[in-house]
């Protein structure tokens, strides 16, 4: 990977969210510690559990898809674009997935905005997969549902939209299937990574938070 690829590929984004979390989170648990009293001792647990979740991020899962959810921002400008999309469709149904779900917050903001879709989360891994389904069991909304699967066998055929935010490989990994098997005129958005030719475009929107963020929107010919 050449220098000017490497800074374009959100990895150096991430890497400084990354470890700016790392030094808030060593601050407090130092503040903490100081003043250290049995009442310490569950946010010092918090604490020292996010800080093994992005130390996680960064070293072990970092050529791996990541857990990294969604920001609030990004998910209000993915849920917008969708519900824009679904209205040009109220013929019939909408359907859209979320691939990598994580623990749903993604999810649960799509299925809110446009009550009239159906919204699946797909989740491989075990621990977020229980977390989301439990949050929609007693939180609802009735029009989302997870599946513990994995996507590459998944059959998107009958897909109308595909979310999702993977590592660059990953994404295009997906970008090569959904071209195969999305019906025309479906809908593709990647955050962060663009997908590979014959893939093209039709909206890409930019936004700070503080860092620039870019989500990539397709339309299947």
């Amino acid at each position: 990977m050449t220098l000017k690829k490497f800074f374009s590929s959100g990895h150096v984004q991430l890497d400084i969210i990354g470890v700016g979390l790392l030094v808030i989170l060593g601050l407090s648990a130092w503040h903490i510690a100081r003043g250290f009293t049995w009442y310490s001792v569950l946010p010092l647990i918090f604490i020292f559990y996010a800080a093994f979740r992005i130390v996680f991020e960064l070293t072990i899962n970092r050529a791996n898809v990541p857990t990294l959810a969604t920001g609030f921002a990004g998910r209000g400008k993915i849920a917008d674009i969708l519900k824009r999309e679904a209205s040009l469709r109220m013929d019939r149904g909408y359907t859209v997935i979320d691939l990598g779900s994580g623990r749903g917050e993604l999810t649960r903001h799509i299925a809110k905005t446009i009550p009239t879709a159906r919204v699946i989360g797909i989740e491989l891994a075990r621990i977020p997969y229980l977390q989301s389904s439990w949050m929609q069991r007693w939180l609802g909304p009735k029009n989302l549902s997870y599946q513990r699967c994995d996507f590459w066998p998944y059959d998107c055929s009958e897909i109308d939209a595909v979310v999702f935010y993977l590592s660059r490989p990953f994404a295009e990994r997906a970008g090569e299937k959904l071209y195969r098997e999305l019906k025309p005129g479906g809908t593709v958005i990647s955050h962060t990574f663009p997908l590979l030719a014959p893939w093209e475009p039709v909206e890409v929107v930019q936004f700070r938070t503080p860092f620039k963020e870019v989500i990539y929107v397709y339309r299947k010919a």
